[in-house]
């Protein structure tokens, strides 16, 4: 609120006044009377200084209230052009870039901007921003990049897009009423198809295989008791070598496991009750279900295990070399660059390569996509809503979403101090109470579900433009990729003996163990053999040494014994002489 004391208002003066500033101007032309002058008396005139009202000394003020009503006021912008910036990002602007322009081709938020200017009497016109960024934060010098940075220099009134609601953006902008409820997401390349060579062993994880080997180890040692205890209390047979009946039970039930004929070890009604249970076990509950397993695993052949939360790809970039990306100065990129924990740790990780510093920046969304479905170790984190929609264009087979990582909201950008922000979001609520901004967001995948129909029994698009063009000029011959793609991975494929090279490979490997058991047989009896020939060889010559050393022996121990029996009686001749 100024007290102008001079006649005339200077233009530099009212050439740097904002609209976003509240800005009273009073004024004494004559002695007792005061013009008071308001520079958002209007919705058209952007430098202007308005005389709304005015004091006479005795009368007071001639209207009541003194200011303007700005929602009045603001709901008539009488035709009035406002230059708005425009992204490329689908599905919510659709952007061909040229050499000197940016044609919008159409978006969600391109009819929602269209309602507004519709109700609100305005005019727009898009432009291309300098770095057709967002913006994230303040930089070191007090400067904030992007388009945000353009609203918060009062260069541009608002920005319409998927701009999500951070706490630095608030401290530059204003945003109205939310026109997006989404959530953070990332997503990965589909998970590749397991091999089929081992889809025979595949119906068996972890918690199946311990109970099956237990099982084949017990049914043994059981048979076994159940024949030699009750001949224990009951002799009825004589078991000739326990050894022999225990290693012949367990080799009969493994051969039943199996599904191979074998003699019983024993033919009592008790054995015979237990070789049945087994064979009903082995035959109906293993063996069937296994089949069954096997068919459908055939039939439908597996994947493996797609990378869900944060953790898991956390785990992915530690382990398997995993890369993650993320739009530059998007609200995905402030929420890892300040994040902790989980976030935290994913920052260090994609910051590892110093070589190579910002290599996890990438222009766009789109951008980042396409690098998603031309690779298998890349990941990109962004909003879920504009993930899905690039997805469903890129080949939905190509890609998988990974679960809800936070929510966040998107609004319109709008200068601190907005006048006209209360109409802005008096539309907005209406619009989305009413479904109608949903709608519109629902039209756009129909739209793409339309073109990709269209595009299939289109003709075969040109040749591939040159190297530089925007994504809007490549936007056919992706189609065409993708729906390669995708008649690759969807068309149905009748069955094939590839799909059985697993038994093949079971056979050949057990050829391969068998012929070394074979051979190992082999070289045991030539051994054997060898040793034999060996004790025949020398068995005369080592019998006729123990001969020798037996019969050497022999006159050892008869000199021993005459030269006791002399010494005996010499001392037994000596006894007279003692007496």
């Amino acid at each position: 609120m100024f007290y102008w004391g001079d006649r005339k208002m200077y233009r530099f003066f009212i050439r740097n006044m904002h609209e976003t500033m509240r800005i009273i101007v009073i004024t004494n032309p004559r002695r007792d009377a005061y013009r008071l002058y308001y520079n958002q008396a209007t919705s058209y005139k952007r430098h202007n200084l308005k005389m709304i009202n005015w004091w006479i000394q005795g009368r007071g003020l001639f209207h009541h209230p003194t200011l303007p009503n700005a929602r009045e006021t603001f709901k008539d912008f009488h035709g009035r052009v406002i230059q708005v910036p425009v992204i490329h990002k689908p599905p919510w602007h659709f952007v061909k870039y040229t050499n000197d322009s940016a044609v919008v081709l159409g978006g969600r938020d391109d009819k929602l901007l269209k309602v507004l200017a519709r109700r609100l009497n305005f005019q727009f016109e898009y432009f291309d921003p300098p770095e057709r960024i967002q913006g994230t934060s303040f930089n070191i010098n007090g400067t904030f990049d992007g388009v945000l940075g353009l609203i918060w220099e009062k260069e541009v009134e608002f920005f319409i897009g998927d701009i999500a609601l951070t706490e630095d953006r608030f401290k530059a902008v204003e945003f109205s009423f939310l026109t997006l409820a989404d959530s953070g997401a990332f997503i990965t390349h589909a998970p590749s198809k397991l091999n089929e060579a081992l889809a025979l062993i595949r119906p068996f994880n972890p918690q199946v295989w311990p109970a099956i080997i237990i099982t084949v180890l017990l049914s043994g040692p059981v048979l076994y008791l159940i024949i030699v205890l009750p001949n224990t209390w009951h002799p009825k047979f004589i078991v000739q070598d326990h050894g022999r009946l225990f290693f012949d039970c367990c080799w009969y039930t493994v051969g039943i496991f199996f599904k191979q004929t074998g003699r019983s070890p024993s033919e009592s009604h008790k054995s015979r009750f237990i070789i049945i249970l087994l064979a009903v076990s082995a035959t109906y509950v293993i063996g069937d279900m296994y089949a069954a397993n096997l068919t459908s695993l055939l039939a439908r052949p597996g994947r493996e295990k797609p990378i869900e939360n944060l953790w898991q790809l956390e785990n992915a970039m530690a382990t398997k070399g995993y890369k993650l990306l993320v739009e530059k100065f998007s609200s995905s990129y402030s929420l890892l660059e300040n994040g902790t924990g989980i976030y935290g740790r994913l920052w260090e990780m994609m910051n590892w390569n110093i070589k190579s510093p910002n290599s996890y920046l990438v222009d766009s969304v789109e951008t980042g996509v396409k690098n998603v479905r031309d690779n298998l170790n890349i990941a990109v984190m962004a909003g879920r809503e504009t993930l899905f929609f690039d997805t469903q264009r890129f080949g939905s087979t190509n890609f998988h979403l990974s679960e809800k990582l936070n929510t966040a909201y998107s609004a319109i950008a709008l200068q601190l101090g907005c006048p006209y922000k209360w109409n802005f979001n008096n539309i907005l609520m209406g619009i989305f109470e009413s479904g109608i901004l949903t709608k519109m967001t629902e039209d756009e995948y129909e739209n793409l579900g339309k073109q990709q129909v269209a595009s299939a029994e289109s003709a075969p698009p040109p040749p591939p433009g040159p190297p530089g063009s925007s994504p809007s000029e490549e936007e056919d011959d992706d189609q065409q990729l993708n729906k390669k793609q995708d008649d690759g991975s969807q068309r149905l494929q009748p069955l094939n003996i590839r799909m059985l090279q697993g038994a093949f490979y079971l056979l050949g490997i057990g050829h391969l163990i068998s012929g070394m058991v074979v051979g190992l047989e082999i070289l045991c009896f030539r051994h054997n053999s060898s040793i034999k020939r060996r004790h025949r060889k020398f068995g005369v010559m080592h019998k006729t040494m123990k001969r020798i050393k037996l019969f050497c022996m022999r006159i050892v121990n008869y000199i021993r014994m005459k030269f006791r029996e002399a010494m005996n009686d010499a001392i037994i001749a000596t006894l007279d002489y003692i007496e």
